[in-house]
């Protein structure tokens, strides 16, 4: 009989992060049994707000933290923030960065060879968190990925929101697992957190744009002040089989 932990490990190894860009929301299971319900929080929602909402429901344990794996094409050098004007820490990417749920994030992400002397501030809003086996969370980062047309976008004047979700095991597509593109699109006037919940589990927004903090900036700017610690990667991640994780993108990016 298979042990308990490696039951989780396969589980998990069969469930897949998907990407949706558009903007935000947090729904309920409703959605993924097919039944139409009222969605309270759409892309109008303030930043942070389903977060709130999600850890005033679940009470979710303020000293466990999430592993995040934060990837930039090209590289980068990475700042995490969170309701301080002082970093918490620097990596260069990929950067493995551990946070609490239900708060927001701020990063500086800066010396991108593709995008000489300039610098992007995306935030982070945590909903949800992943349960690996006790002992083995740095293997199962929720990964961040910024694309260069994601910083073109943002130096653009542009803002490009994503949606990262837990997809249903059951209508998870056969796909490449490292494949990080496959598209997927909502339009700008969908709740695309709506969308997300139908297809699985809302777990990350983020908000990747232009803003640039200023003297005057507001410490919120720099998130909601949860915890965070940057770790030292895994060298030798778990390996996955054919339906490990699969990724949907899509490219939305409507005017700030």
């Amino acid at each position: 009989m298979p042990r308990k932990t490696d039951s989780l490990i396969r589980i998990m190894k069969n469930a897949v992060l998907v990407f949706v860009v558009g903007l935000v929301p947090v729904g309920t299971a409703n959605a993924q049994r097919g039944v139409e319900y009222h969605q309270p929080l759409s892309q109008n929602s303030p930043p942070g707000q389903a977060a709130a909402w999600m850890n005033y429901l679940r009470q979710y344990d303020p000293t466990w933290l999430q592993p995040l794996s934060v990837e930039v094409a090209g590289g980068a050098d990475v700042q995490v923030f969170s309701g301080s004007t002082r970093p918490v820490g620097a990596a260069a990417t990929p950067a493995l960065i551990a946070v609490s749920v239900g708060y927001v994030y701020r990063l500086r992400i800066g010396n991108m060879p593709g995008f000489p002397g300039t610098e992007i501030y995306p935030s982070v809003e945590l909903l949800d968190r992943l349960h690996p086996p006790q002992g083995r969370e740095n293997e199962f980062p929720i990964p961040i990925i910024i694309s260069a047309e994601d910083v073109r976008t943002a130096l653009s004047g542009q803002l490009v929101t994503r949606v990262i979700y837990l997809e249903q095991p059951q209508i998870a597509q056969e796909q490449d697992p490292l494949h990080r593109e496959i598209p997927q699109s909502v339009l700008p006037s969908d709740n695309s957190l709506k969308e997300a919940d139908r297809l699985g589990r809302p777990m990350v927004i983020i908000r990747i744009g232009g803003r640039q903090p200023s003297a005057g900036s507001s410490l919120s700017f720099f998130g909601t002040g949860g915890g965070a610690e940057l770790r030292k990667a895994v060298d030798a991640p778990i390996d996955a089989g054919p339906a490990v994780m699969q990724t949907r993108q899509a490219s939305i990016h409507p005017t700030r």
